[in-house]
């Protein structure tokens, strides 16, 4: 298998629609389309996901990532 996709690509494209979502100049009619992409590509994900095999060093490398995202949180 080739890798044909840019992982940052995709996530400039959720952050387009969250900001799409939080945009406060436009009216509900143009942020809920936007959440709702969110939402989609979160339901296409966590169903991705659970069909994935377990693979080695994963349980370590998601702790990291979790343990990464609370020094954020509390570097706020």
């Amino acid at each position: 298998m080739t890798k044909d996709w840019n992982v940052n690509q995709v996530i400039g494209a959720c952050q387009r629609m969250y900001h799409g979502a939080n945009d406060h100049a436009l009216t509900g009619w143009v942020n809920w389309p936007c959440k709702q992409d969110l939402y989609r590509v979160k339901f296409a994900v966590d169903e991705m996901l659970e069909k994935t095999s377990n693979f080695y060093g994963e349980e370590e490398w998601l702790k990291e990532q979790e343990a990464n995202r609370i020094i954020e949180i509390l570097k706020k």
